[in-house]
């Protein structure tokens, strides 16, 4: 057999590796040519990967949010859609009236995420007219007229001689004078606006019922996305992720949510459902767009509810070749974060002997957080919590509440609150008129026993 020369390669070896790696300004041309012929769904996916791969580039963010704007409006829903929805909900027909409902609640969120990208632009750019131009389209499209307006009248500020931003800031205050709010100013009587039900949501840390252990382990995990260079200096490797586990009812979410808002970082919540889809390779491809979302508004969190039914153990075969390739896609999108784009997994799980195994080592979800349940001091301080805004009796006594409820969770308690206040609702409706409108402890008892648990 005759010798190769030295030095010899394959043709298309040679070719790849002459050829020039990708730039941020080929991918913004590939976006503008999918827009130019209204694929606004291409754009939407080329502007998201430009986002990634520079993700300061005021042009790409403004680009995403602009192509975001238009996707949204090619399909907003029509008055007709509407009561589509409304009709087939009204005569029965669910699966059609989900359909709908699903319809427009994808456009609201193409143009919640167009508001998102938008706003990242002025951050970077307080005077770029035309971010403020699609973020006023934006916010009259959700009925956010004020915003809208201000970011109009901006705009128009910032170029005068803009004839279109001048046009939308006349016809945002024309539509203003018609609020209910102006109306009643303009004629002197002024409505009293009703107070908004205040559900407590905890903010901070100091707000979670939490041993003293796992706040402090949640805690080090906020400093790693706060602090990553004093991580790096201190020689600590940071995960990409964390699993939490625990039962049902624990408060893996609020925590997750608390965790995003102490760190400063955006927060993206799924679900199983949210990814998984009967179509071929529509699964997967949210999977990317997931993790795109969140390397574009670094630091992120990408929390995933029962991450147990969305990346169970793989078994192969034909069965669940669905379920294997979006573990897979899930996996590589993993391994693709790297230390500086500063995007967390955390996941939250009651099952973590179904994860797959490969999820566990390290460099992914290799921190396990037990959320255990509350204890006897942390269930007086759960109902303590949840019931500031209910009117309790005096002989409601909380820590004896406390000390029959052994075994409940957080979310537990809240529901007890809620049944006693049903078993309140209906004794205050048979009794005569001018008895006092408050939980007895005999609506408690009422609950428990209807609770059973």
């Amino acid at each position: 057999m005759a010798r190769l020369p030295v030095g010899w390669q394959p043709c298309n070896a040679q070719r790849m590796s002459n050829t020039p790696a990708e730039t941020i300004s080929d991918i913004l041309h590939r976006g503008m040519q999918r827009a130019r012929v209204y694929d606004w769904s291409g754009a939407v996916n080329q502007f998201r990967r430009a986002v990634a791969v520079e993700p300061e580039s005021v042009e790409a963010r403004f680009r995403l949010g602009w192509a975001l704007w238009n996707l949204a409006d090619s399909n907003k829903p029509s008055m007709a859609d509407m009561a589509m929805v409304y009709g087939a909900s009204v005569f029965g027909f669910n699966q059609t009236a989900n359909d709908g409902r699903k319809r427009i609640q994808a456009y609201r969120q193409q143009i919640v995420d167009g508001v998102q990208y938008l706003h990242s632009v002025l951050e970077r750019d307080p005077e770029h007219a035309r971010a403020l131009y699609y973020l006023a389209k934006c916010y009259n499209a959700i009925d956010r007229r004020a915003e809208a307006d201000a970011a109009a009248r901006k705009a128009a500020q910032l170029e005068p001689g803009n004839t279109s931003y001048r046009s939308l800031a006349d016809t945002l205050q024309q539509q203003g004078v018609k609020l209910p709010e102006m109306a009643s100013s303009l004629s002197g009587q002024h409505e009293p606006t009703p107070e908004p039900p205040l559900v407590f949501e905890p903010t901070s840390w100091d707000e979670l019922v939490l041993n003293p252990k796992t706040k402090r382990e949640l805690r080090q995990m906020q400093l790693m996305l706060e602090r990553p260079d004093l991580a790096r200096e201190l020689g600590v490797q940071s995960p990409t992720g964390i699993l939490l586990k625990g039962p049902p009812g624990t408060g893996k979410t609020t925590i997750a949510r608390v965790l995003a808002s102490e760190a400063n970082c955006s927060f993206y919540s799924i679900t199983p459902a949210d990814i998984n889809q009967m179509y071929v390779g529509e699964s997967e491809k949210r999977v990317r767009d997931l993790f795109a979302r969140a390397r574009a508004t670094p630091p992120s969190i990408i929390f995933v509810d029962e991450i147990d039914a969305l990346l169970p153990q793989r078994q192969g075969g034909t069965v669940s070749v669905h379920s294997d390739k979006v573990v897979n896609q899930f996996l590589q999108e993993m391994d693709g974060i790297t230390p500086n784009s500063r995007v967390f997994v955390v996941g939250a799980t009651n099952r973590p002997d179904m994860l797959d195994q490969a999820l566990m080592r390290g460099g992914r979800l290799s921190r396990e957080i037990e959320i255990p349940l509350p204890d006897l001091d942390e269930r007086h301080q759960l109902f303590v919590i949840v019931s500031r805004r209910a009117n309790l009796a005096e002989d409601v006594d909380l820590k004896v509440l406390a000390q029959r409820t052994e075994g409940y969770s957080g979310a537990d308690i809240k529901a007890l609150l809620n049944e006693a206040g049903l078993q309140a609702l209906i004794r205050i409706a048979d009794e005569a008129e001018g008895q006092p409108r408050t939980l007895t402890m005999a609506d408690f008892e009422g609950a428990l026993l209807n609770l059973d648990k």
